[in-house]
């Protein structure tokens, strides 16, 4: 199956007509029906591919279903899922460490601190790799974040919940600013409904049908087709927060995945990795060819159980028996297969260790980083942050609200604009260097925030200036120390100068005959 992305929901209203309509029920029924109606073969659509997809995550995969048509009984069929491993790279690469909610300025700090435990006790760490599976996999996920329906309630005033993908849409308005109007949830259900046949006796019909159940901004809604008629069937439930509940997650506007991206690669290695089982096998079990010779059925199976075979011979025809056989080149495909591999993981995004496991003599210091790909995969995981950071704000707002609503929770004056989030990815590589650029960077009067942020080495640069300052004061001019030391005979900056010079000149020399030597 080809797929290219998820195909989104719009429909020719604004959400402030939703809003308006929603006055009248009658009225906001008849819009809603119509756009739950037009938007179920777009919904099937999705729903097929989503589950497509999730079924080849987990390996069942296109070279299942090899077919061969020269010795059919030798067909192998090898699923080498890289899938599986390159989404399981990407998801513990950003995700691997839970993302972290920090202030952009110094105030409101023990609210973060208080919304920081919230999201600790939801386990919002486990649920955002959930979804970003969800969206490596299928393109999108979709999040529920309400107000905690425990009675009584837990530590967290709010619950967080990932829905299911293939049930779950989002639609927008087709406006220009594609707001959203409401999201839904279709569920299959099923009624067994008793009848009677002509001998009399009670026989029971499945009766299959679907519910919707709409989230606005400002109710929740119930529809049926169980009466072979779309329409209410509850009365509306009120939403106080006056927010979205649900909300989709998607790292580009396509909604495509990353299996998608990589697919035709991953099917191809498949069908090397398979073709090259069968000839290893045809090889193995070659085929026996008599020349000058007749047997029959018998005469092949007492070969195949004795393992020997004897034949008859004259001089003037000569019989023998050979192998029909070719020589595996496994070469060639190894060739191929690193060919394909190689630009599998350029095209994702994922560093790739050194062929056949052995260490090159530039696979060391930075060499190692720029060739196998690790520093050109942080620098394309920034565009997932960056999107999943948008969608996690609409989320954000929900929980604030809920936490603003709640007495007790600790949470009155925290405002969005005040929150960051900070991804807490390993940025150790190339750690002699970052550093040596550090001290440089101090040395000339660079502000500490602003050559924290810099080097990358910290993923809360704010937080780590901060530590600073509480630890050492406000920063001192290392330039007007050493003139200082220079007009007064300060020997004291001029040794520690002099040791950091020095210092930087190791790290230096190492570098260089480390890469020169290796």
């Amino acid at each position: 199956m080809k797929t290219y992305g998820r195909i989104s929901i719009l429909a020719n209203f604004t959400e402030q007509e939703i809003l308006e309509a929603s006055k009248d029920l009658n009225k906001l029924d008849k819009i809603i029906v119509d756009i739950l109606l037009n938007a179920k073969p777009i919904h099937e659509q999705n729903r097929i591919e989503t589950l497509y997809l999730k079924s080849y995550y987990y390996g069942d995969q296109d070279i299942k279903y090899k077919e061969k048509y020269t010795r059919e009984e030798i067909n192998n069929k090898i699923v080498e899922n890289w899938a599986y491993s390159c989404v399981d790279f990407k998801k513990t690469y950003l995700l691997g460490k839970p993302i972290q909610y920090v202030s952009l300025d110094d105030g409101e700090s023990k609210e973060i601190s208080q919304l920081n435990k919230y999201i600790k006790y939801e386990n919002k760490k486990a649920l955002d790799m959930e979804i970003y599976e969800d969206i490596l996999v299928c393109g999108r996920g979709f999040r529920y974040t309400n107000k905690d329906q425990k009675n009584p309630p837990d530590e967290a005033p709010f619950e967080i919940i990932n829905c299911s993908v293939e049930d779950t849409e989002v639609v927008y308005s087709s406006g220009m600013k594609k707001e959203q109007l409401f999201s839904y949830i279709t569920t299959d259900m099923q009624e067994l409904i008793p009848s009677t046949n002509d001998k009399g006796e009670v026989i029971y019909n499945k009766h299959n049908y679907q519910e919707f159940t709409v989230y606005l901004r400002n109710m929740q809604l119930k529809y049926s087709d169980k009466s072979g008629e779309l329409k209410r069937v509850e009365k509306p439930i009120p939403i106080l927060l006056n927010e979205h509940v649900i909300n989709e997650y998607y790292v580009n506007r396509k909604r495509i995945s990353l299996i998608e991206i990589g697919k035709d690669l991953f099917d191809q290695i498949n069908n090397i990795e398979s073709l090259d089982a069968d000839d290893l096998e045809q090889f193995v079990n070659a085929i026996l060819v008599f020349i000058n010779a007749s047997v029959s059925g018998e005469d092949i199976a007492d070969i195949k159980a004795l393992g020997a075979v004897s034949i008859n011979s004259d001089e003037n025809k000569k019989a023998s028996v050979e192998l029909l056989q070719g020589t595996p080149n496994s070469s060639n495909t190894q060739i191929n297969y690193n060919r394909l591999l190689n630009s599998l993981h350029q095209i994702l995004g994922i560093p790739v260790a050194s062929e056949y496991g052995i260490e090159s003599t530039g696979d060391t210091g930075k060499a190692k980083l720029t060739g196998q790909g690790y520093t050109s995969a942080g620098i394309r995981i920034e565009g997932d942050e960056t999107m999943f950071s948008r969608c996690d704000f609409n989320s954000l707002k929900v929980i604030l609200n809920v936490c603003k609503m709640t007495p007790n929770s600790n949470i009155k004056d925290l405002k969005i604009s005040e929150i960051d989030s900070k991804f807490q990815r390993d940025m150790s590589d190339n750690l002699l260097v970052k550093t040596q650029g550090l001290l440089n960077l101090y040395s000339c009067d660079i502000p500490r925030e602003y050559a924290n942020a810099l080097v990358n080495l910290f993923s809360d640069p704010h937080a780590v200036t901060q530590a600073q300052q509480e630890l050492f004061g406000d920063q001192v001019s290392q330039l007007q120390g050493k003139q200082s030391s220079e007009g007064t005979g300060n020997s004291d900056f001029t040794k520690e100068a002099d040791k950091a010079n020095e210092q930087n000149k190791k790290i230096t020399n190492a570098n260089e005959m480390n890469l020169q030597g290796q």
